[in-house]
């Protein structure tokens, strides 16, 4: 393994790769870095385990492959377990301030001190999000006094009433755990919920009460919170409820300030990358997990770990350029008499690939031909009118 350097002009400690964010995805690309000896330093803002820690450690996931079922918590102790087997270096409660390129490094600053790099692999989750408030009245006067957006420990909230608010999966799941411990009622101001079908047959058979077409408008109490005001949407009417927890389950508002700093091309909620390799519109700076948006992007545990090993051997094919990998000196070629306008190369590699003004493939100007979908469109092409020289 390479060993972890000194910058020339700076104390500043000189890594292959740093990978931000310390959920799944970052600990899997964490890992994958380590197991191709690059000198890699894995850094979370919160604590190691991401979202999985930090939001639902008590929640159980029922999709994990080689788990018919598992407490969040567990999960993310077992993949910290496993990064630390590895020999990975982790810190943890070290937000990532800025990004800056200089030259062929990245300059990561942190509270600890600054960060030179070849790579960075962002894997930030939502950033160091915050949940997203519905801004009603007493919603801010009874937090942490009754009202909460996560449930880290179920058994504090034994035998009572719990209304959690939400119609997606966060929400279905964490009625669903409650319900073993208390009585729940779970309101979406929709018709129907959103959740993924095996989360609503869980719910089907579970104690957990549901009413659609229900919003929290009101939040009431003395010391803590004693009571709340619903609205039936379809009959029009509200009513009083007592409970003693309100757990709001409707998503988080992303802090993409580090990103924007960095210059990473975003759409204002998530980073906007090529999927067939994570990059970002910045070379050398890849991004993973639920911080990433593409068509068919599914924000779950199990694409997040892909999309992890898959931005690992990307930042390892920039950094050692392995013969297998491209030389920049190579050169592609289309021959126009051949290209029949299938445009089968164009839709395998767009970022390679375009039309030129009589409909034929040409390259573009900021093509990169170290991209693997090259040889993918290479093989593609019926008439063989594309080589690589």
């Amino acid at each position: 393994m390479e060993k972890v350097g000194k910058n020339e002009t700076s104390s500043a400690p000189e890594y292959d790769v740093v990978v931000v964010g310390g959920g799944p995805a970052g600990i899997t690309a964490a890992i994958r870095c380590m197991n191709h000896h690059l000198s890699v330093l894995l850094v979370e803002g919160r604590k190691l385990g991401g979202q999985l820690i930090q939001l639902y450690p008590t929640k159980f996931i029922y999709d994990y492959s080689s788990y018919p079922e598992i407490r969040a918590g567990y999960l993310a102790d077992r993949m910290v377990h496993h990064a630390r087997y590895k020999n990975v270096p982790m810190q943890e409660d070290t937000p990532v301030e800025s990004i800056v390129k200089e030259g062929k490094m990245f300059r990561l600053s942190t509270p600890r001190g600054n960060l030179l790099t070849k790579t960075v692999i962002m894997a930030i989750g939502m950033g160091l999000f915050e949940p997203r408030k519905l801004g009603l009245p007493g919603e801010e006067e009874f937090m942490n006094k009754g009202v909460t957006y996560a449930v880290p420990n179920t058994d504090i909230y034994r035998g009572q009433t719990v209304l959690v608010v939400g119609g997606g999966d966060s929400a279905v799941e964490n009625a669903i755990g409650l319900s073993s411990v208390a009585k729940v009622i779970l309101i979406h101001r929709r018709g129907s919920l959103r959740a993924i079908e095996s989360n609503l047959e869980v719910l089907e058979n579970s104690l957990v009460e549901v009413r659609t077409s229900t919003e929290l408008k009101e939040i009431h109490g003395d010391d803590r919170l004693r009571k709340v005001v619903l609205y039936d949407n379809e009959e029009d009417r509200s009513y009083e409820m007592e409970v003693n927890l309100v757990v709001i389950n409707i998503g988080f508002s992303p802090d993409l300030s580090l990103v924007d700093k960095a210059g990473v091309e975003n759409d204002g909620n998530h980073i906007l990358i090529d999927r067939t390799n994570m990059n970002t519109n910045i070379p050398g700076i890849f991004a993973c997990g639920d911080i990433v948006e593409y068509t068919g992007k599914a924000r779950q545990i199990l694409p997040a770990l892909g999309e992890g090993v898959t931005a690992a051997e990307e930042a390892y094919n920039y950094i050692k350029s392995p013969y297998w990998v491209k030389e920049t000196g190579e050169e592609i070629e289309v021959d126009k008499e051949k290209c029949i306008s299938c445009g089968a190369c164009m839709s395998l590699c767009p970022k390679v690939f375009q039309r030129d003004a009589s409909g034929k493939s040409e390259l573009r100007d900021d093509a990169d031909i170290r991209l693997p979908c090259v040889d993918t469109a290479i093989e593609a092409c019926p008439t063989q009118a594309i080589t690589l020289n």
